[in-house]
């Protein structure tokens, strides 16, 4: 399934930073643990904006869980330190995959609901200053089948820090036919379909961005990866971070 967190919130003081996680128990708020509240791997978390409300969300895919059990989900916060952080808005959606329905009377065909696939890796990445696309190491990659609607649904997020208000880093996804060699079908962009730090950002805010890619052949196999770049032209120095990167395609119906 999918797993969406969202946060609202400022630090009057300019000093703490919010952070907004998902937590998923069997059954209950007393039921066991499948899923430890944990911004890293799964949450959203604001720069630490001083005087207004900085609004971030963060999409993650959920697998492994049991067919016909009920689950509870909710959303977990915390700070940095100190008392002057607000939060204005919370939220939580869960949405199962595979998207949409099959309506009464149309044949199901397998090619209509390949399954969903994320990959994520949350090794830090120090100060880079490539200004170009790269992929890093290790890459963050996947393959997935095209749906016959030949439309999926592309997430790219993680967690980007600037701790003296350097340049900004920026992911976006990349999207080539079979593998990393095989023919570009999406050149990485963050205009476009990626995350991007802020330059006042102190220390790793968390999140994520979600575009629907249409017009692949359907059955082909196609490879998708995280890329990030540098803005190098922003004022300062190359003091960016990454703490992670993770992208999810699920197949559109």
């Amino acid at each position: 399934m999918l797993l969406s967190v969202g946060v609202a919130g400022a630090d009057n003081g300019g000093t703490n930073r919010i952070h907004l996680a998902p937590e998923v128990r069997v059954g209950s708020v007393a039921g066991a643990v499948v899923l430890a509240a944990d911004v890293t791997s799964r949450g959203v978390g604001l720069p630490g904006e001083s005087s207004a409300n900085v609004h971030r969300s963060r999409t993650t895919l959920l697998t492994g869980l049991t067919a016909g059990t009920t689950y509870f989900a909710r959303t977990m916060h915390k700070v940095s330190g100190g008392l002057t952080a607000d939060i204005a808005v919370r939220e939580i959606t869960v949405i199962p995959t595979p998207l949409g329905s099959s309506f009464a009377g149309r044949p199901v065909r397998a090619l209509d609901y390949p399954p969903a696939t994320w990959a994520q890796d949350t090794t830090q990445i120090n100060n880079p200053t490539n200004p170009g696309y790269i992929a890093g190491t290790p890459a963050v990659e996947l393959t997935f089948t095209a749906p016959t609607s030949g439309r999926v649904l592309l997430i790219v997020g993680g967690g980007l820090g600037n701790g003296a208000a350097g340049d900004r880093i920026f992911l976006s996804p990349e999207v080539r036919e079979t593998n990393s060699s095989g023919a570009v079908v999406l050149t990485p962009s963050v205009t476009s379909r990626g995350f991007g730090s802020d330059i006042a950002a102190a220390a790793f805010a968390y999140g994520s961005r979600e575009s629907v890619l249409d017009g692949l052949t359907p059955g082909q196999l196609y490879y998708a990866r995280v890329m990030y770049a540098v803005q190098t032209g922003d004022p300062g120095g190359s003091t960016q971070d990454i703490a992670a990167r993770d992208i999810t395609v699920v197949p559109i119906p």
